[in-house]
């Protein structure tokens, strides 16, 4: 949608004594906004929007942008082509499409501006005039009528209510009321061109050529009333039928000869008015006037939309080219004339030429008596206004900056150096300003003293004392003061805004719309409580007690109200600097003087236009696409990008009265201001609920500023959402606890580690005490057993060695006496007897090598005849020594086993035998009984006794003197896996049995020989 601009087409200019006004013409079309340039119709919600009926869509306007409706916005609709518009009784306003299709004007959502939607077929009856109706019965009778039509149809339609509907076509009038079955005729104008209309949404009317009218209520003619009174009555454009009808609030409208008249029914008639002369408007279409705007619109089948409205500026009504000129300082004589530059203006004369020069203008005074003083060419001059002669008072060095009475009956006169008095147009007593400072304005506060206005500050002078009494705003260049008592002063800067001070407290006031009282010229009271300010950019009005609560900090801001060119004005640009800055006429008419000559107007009778209908949100933009305005406000995603809000408010004036603002409440306090376009963008935000709120600036429209409240969440990223946070709360609880089980369950399993370390080590500890225990016995035991083992081999190495030192005694003493051949026994019988001594220490040996710790067996297989011989002959001398005889039976028994210990164990015995019996037999057995090898050692000796048995059997005891070899027969019978029983009775000799398994039988010979574990 173009941004609009407010076209002024023409401003038709009036005659003073008839208007004293010019109208503004402002004209829309496809230029500055329209889609298409033919506005049918013409309707105002009850927001406040205007909407135009076109050939291209229903289109919004809200007096600065243009929203268009067609079949892209309007889903269903089957035409962009509208035919009219018109309201219901409670103001909704209803448009008739082509097609016979139906929009209805409404809102959407709390925050939504209006927009059409399409009502359901045969809902609605939107006729050309009147109101809209929605009676299910008088629509029935309707469908009803319009399905039985015949060749002359009534396309047109006039409603004043639901009960009282009006159908016409070019010949004839029918009537319908709940009453009626069916429309009934009530008049016929064949051939007379009747114009109808409706009157003050009252009365239905038909206007006929020659100032004939008929006028029905309720379906009956009014005969009272038969023509129109006023200039109506007299117009020639009227009387001839050129003219045109329209309905109206206050009445009805007729457009004849480029004038627009009101007519309306009063004291008992018709009577009529201009409103609106030399407006030539191509094919008229439609007429809505808006009293608070106090507007007219005129809507073209050709030429788009015009708005007219009269000025409330006005211009002297004689023109002349120097009053079209720049104009400063202008000087009142009497009440109905005023001097401009040489110019003596009238309000009901043509302007006079005056005998000086046109340059004159920074100051102009005038007396009483119509003489007007004035500097020119660096000369005080007087100008008598009467008789039109001009004298030379005084040169001056420089010009004049001010004239005021004296209280003697003369005057002082300031210069921008100094002040002097004037007696009798004599100057007296020129005193040069105290400080250096150039004055531009002077105002005689009371008699002598003056406020001061310099390039250095306002300054309070002395004139009398010649002297300073106090200074402010010393940097700054003073334009004018305005003294409302001498305690509160009204003090404006070039360039640097404007200031009030009040007992002595210097306030600075807002600078307005665009800065543009920066510089004020004048501070013009109007007596109702308003200041009037002309600036360098526009007029603006202002509540004097808004800028009296703002200095007092009871009000955040100042409304100021601007009028500028559209308002009528020739410019925007006034002038100051002058004395006077402006000049009250009769009738309370102000005069102020701009850079396109005079601006005059009542104050009292311009009355500001405010804004004061509600704001809306037209249309969201979440990220370039459209997205709805939603009752509960605008919902974004934290990854939002750009939020653009088209705000819209309908206000057909100045767009600077306007004044909408906006805050996004909860990112920060400031208030930003909306520009023409309407559109604010939000480009980020945190996550977090806003406010977007737009108002109007300002803190005085008479009925209360109205604001928009758009809610704003901002879903935040779901890390900091507050399920994740509990979650997250959860989870560090849940992992706190499962972390503290685990340490827990850690403890608890390295304190059981730790108790079991400790019982096993306790354990290990005890089993080292008891082995150490142990083993302090066994050593106890070993050393014991070996003290009795070394007894026992020294007793037994007794016998052999008893019998070599028996024979080597023998062979000593005799070996003289003795034969060789008895001498060769003796010596076989000594080295017999050293031979079985080597074998015994040898198994000594073998016996000590078996109790060191990785002793192993070596199991071979041997026949047992082969050791029973080879112990034979060992022990052969040695039985001779006893007389007894040992007997080897022969066996041919197969052993695997370790033949030395086995030969150990055997030896023993036999050696026990041996030393047991005497003159007796000892036999050597062996017999293969179920699986092992009994190996018997039998004698006939002394036998054992159950104790001794008992004793020799007995692993438990400890080693002594006595039975030493029966543990040594344990041990080695455990290294081969054997044992031994024992049998005897004393006096019949023993057997001792030694049983060893029978590996070949059980198919253990060829293993490796090592000890069996707990040997």
């Amino acid at each position: 949608m173009k941004a609009l601009l407010s076209a002024l087409m023409s401003l038709i200019l009036c005659s003073f004594p008839a208007t004293g006004q010019q109208l503004i013409v402002s004209q829309y079309n496809t230029d500055n906004g329209l889609p298409q340039s033919s506005v049918k119709d013409i309707a105002f919600d009850e927001w406040g929007f205007c909407w135009l009926a076109t050939e291209m869509g229903l289109v919004r306007y809200d007096g600065q942008r243009f929203e268009t409706y067609g079949t892209a916005e309007i889903k269903g609709l089957e035409s962009e082509r509208m035919e009219g518009l018109t309201t219901d009784a409670r103001g909704t306003v209803y448009a008739r499409v082509y097609g016979e299709q139906i929009l209805k004007v409404a809102v959407s959502g709390k925050y939504a501006a209006p927009a059409p939607v399409l009502m359901p077929k045969s809902s609605m009856h939107v006729g050309q005039q009147g109101l809209a109706i929605a009676d299910r019965a008088v629509l029935k009778k309707l469908a009803g009528f319009y399905s039985r039509l015949g060749p002359s149809p009534f396309p047109y339609a006039s409603s004043i209510s639901d009960s009282e509907i009006y159908l016409r076509n070019e010949d004839s009038l029918l009537y319908l009321s709940p009453d009626h079955a069916a429309p009934v005729k009530i008049a016929t104008y064949t051939g007379r061109k009747p114009r109808y209309t409706i009157s003050a949404r009252r009365l239905f009317v038909s206007v006929l050529p020659g100032n004939r009218i008929e006028v029905w209520r309720k379906g009956r003619r009014l005969p009272q009333y038969q023509s129109i009174t006023g200039p109506l009555a007299s117009e020639s454009h009227f009387l001839a039928g050129n003219f045109q009808c329209f309905p109206g609030d206050d009445g009805f409208y007729i457009y004849a000869g480029e004038n627009l008249y009101l007519v309306w029914l009063g004291q008992g008639a018709f009577r009529s008015r201009t409103v609106l002369e030399h407006v030539a408007m191509p094919s008229l279409s439609s007429i809505r006037y808006v009293r608070q705007q106090d507007t007219y619109y005129l809507g073209s089948a050709t030429d788009g939309l015009f708005a007219v409205r009269r000025s409330r500026f006005m211009a002297p009504p004689f023109s002349s080219p120097v009053l079209h000129q720049s104009i400063y300082a202008q000087a009142a004589v009497g009440q109905g004339k005023l001097v401009v530059k040489n110019l003596l203006v009238s309000l009901d004369a043509p302007p006079r030429a005056l005998p000086v020069k046109n340059d004159i203008s920074a100051l102009l005074f005038t007396t009483p008596d119509e003489q007007l003083y004035y500097a020119q060419d660096y000369v005080l001059r007087k100008l008598d206004l009467r008789r039109n002669l001009v004298r030379d008072i005084s040169p001056l060095e420089h010009g004049l900056v001010h004239f005021s009475q004296a209280a003697d009956g003369g005057y002082f006169f300031g210069q921008p150096h100094g002040f002097a008095r004037l007696v009798n147009d004599r100057v007296t007593d020129f005193k040069a300003f105290p400080v250096r400072a150039e004055i531009f304005y002077a105002r005689q506060l009371r008699p002598a003293y003056f406020l001061v206005c310099t390039d250095h500050g306002l300054k309070w002078y002395d004139y009398t004392r010649n002297r300073i009494d106090k200074s402010v705003l010393d940097s700054m260049q003073i334009r004018t003061v305005y003294a409302e008592t001498e305690q509160k002063l009204w003090i404006s800067t070039y360039g640097k805004g404007f200031y009030l001070l009040q007992n002595d407290r210097l306030y600075r006031m807002p600078l307005g719309p665009r800065q543009a009282l920066k510089t004020v010229h004048s501070f013009v009271e109007d007596g109702k409580g308003f200041f009037w300010l002309p600036t360098n950019n526009g007029l603006f009005k202002v509540r004097k007690g808004d800028l009296t609560a703002y200095a007092e900090k009871r009000a955040k801001d100042v409304y100021f109200f601007r009028f500028d060119r559209s308002d009528g004005l020739p410019t925007n640009e006034f002038n100051g600097g002058c004395d006077p800055s402006y000049l009250w006429l009769k009738d309370s008419l102000l005069s102020l003087p701009t850079m396109k000559g005079l601006v005059w107007f009542y104050p009292g009778k311009v009355k500001p236009y405010f804004p004061v209908k509600g704001i809306f949100a037209d249309s969201l933009m979440l990220n370039n696409q459209l997205t709805p305005v939603n009752a509960g406000g605008i919902s974004l995603d934290p990854d939002f990008k750009r939020l653009s809000v088209h705000v819209s408010s309908p206000y057909f004036g100045n767009f600077e009265n306007l004044g909408l603002e906006y805050q996004v409440a909860g990112l920060d306090a400031d208030w930003r201001a909306l520009d023409k376009t309407g559109q604010l963008t939000i480009n980020s935000l945190p996550a977090g609920d806003y406010q977007l709120i737009v108002r109007r600036s300002g803190e005085a429209f008479p009925n209360g500023a109205s604001e928009l409240v758009l809610p704003i969440a901002v879903k935040p990223w779901f890390y900091n959402t507050w399920w994740f946070y509990l979650l997250c709360i959860c989870a560090s609880v849940l992992i706190g606890y499962l972390l503290f089980q685990r340490r827990l369950t850690k403890l608890e399993r390295q304190a059981a580690q730790l108790e079991n370390t400790i019982s096993n080590r306790t354990s290990e500890l005890k089993n080292a005490v008891n082995d150490l225990a142990r083993s302090e016995m066994a050593l106890l035991e070993s050393n014991r057993f070996k003290d009795h083992v070394i007894t026992m081999v020294l007793h037994d190495m007794r016998s052999p060695l008893r019998f070599i030192s028996l024979i080597s005694g023998n062979l000593l003493k005799n070996h003289a006496q003795l034969p060789p051949a008895e001498l060769d026994t003796y010596l076989s019988d000594l080295h017999l007897g050293t031979q079985n001594l080597l074998g015994f220490t040898e198994q000594f040996f073998m016996w000590i090598g078996a109790q060191r710790e990785g002793f192993k067996v070596s199991q071979t297989v041997f026949l047992l005849d082969d050791l029973f011989e080879e112990i034979a002959s060992l022990y052969k001398e040695l039985f001779k020594v006893n007389h007894n005889r040992l007997h080897i039976v022969c066996t041919r028994q197969e052993c695997v086993s370790d033949y030395q210990i086995l030969s150990v164990v055997i030896r023993n015995l036999i050696d026990n035998a041996n030393k047991n019996t005497y003159d007796g037999d000892v036999t050597l057995s062996c017999e293969a009984v179920a699986g092992r090898l009994l190996i018997s050692v039998a004698d006939t000796g002394q036998g054992l006794s159950e104790e001794q048995i008992a004793l020799f059997m007995s692993r438990d005891r400890l080693a002594g003197n006595r039975g030493t070899g029966s543990l040594l027969i344990h041990a080695m019978l455990d290294y081969v896996g054997g044992d031994i029983s024992a049998a005897s009775a004393p006096g019949k000799g023993s057997t001792f049995t030694i049983s060893l398994p029978d590996r070949r039988r059980s198919g253990t010979a060829g293993q490796d020989g090592s000890v069996p574990e707990g040997s």
